[in-house]
């Protein structure tokens, strides 16, 4: 049984990359980037249509909304709460003003 795992180890590890192979390193950190990169894009395109989406069928409201100050107010609150929520749902964690910001900053700026 020794002789079957010695060929079987030998096997195994004859493609292995050595043990401080820096290009496999990156190129490893490469493909873990290029992954996270197309994940935010996906999320990133998916809010955005969502957002075109809720603008087009709330355009007509628009006009209403803005005519009278109590309604504008109460759009005002309900686009934050919808804001919050989605936020929420995204990080997967409930969310606060400073959660927010920070939210926004990094997917913006990073």
């Amino acid at each position: 049984m020794s002789d079957l795992e010695d060929r079987l180890t030998a096997a195994l590890n004859a493609d292995a990359p050595p043990a401080r192979d820096v290009r496999f390193r990156v190129d490893v950190l490469a493909r873990l980037e290029q992954a996270r990169f197309r994940r935010r894009v996906r999320m990133s395109v998916l809010v955005a249509a969502a957002v075109a989406v809720l603008a087009v069928v709330s355009a007509p409201m628009l006009g209403v909304w803005m005519a009278d100050v109590q309604r504008l107010s109460i759009a005002a609150i309900g686009a934050l709460a919808v804001l919050f929520t989605l936020l929420a749902v995204l990080l997967g964690r409930p969310a606060g003003v400073r959660t927010l910001v920070g939210a926004f900053g990094r997917w913006l700026y990073s």
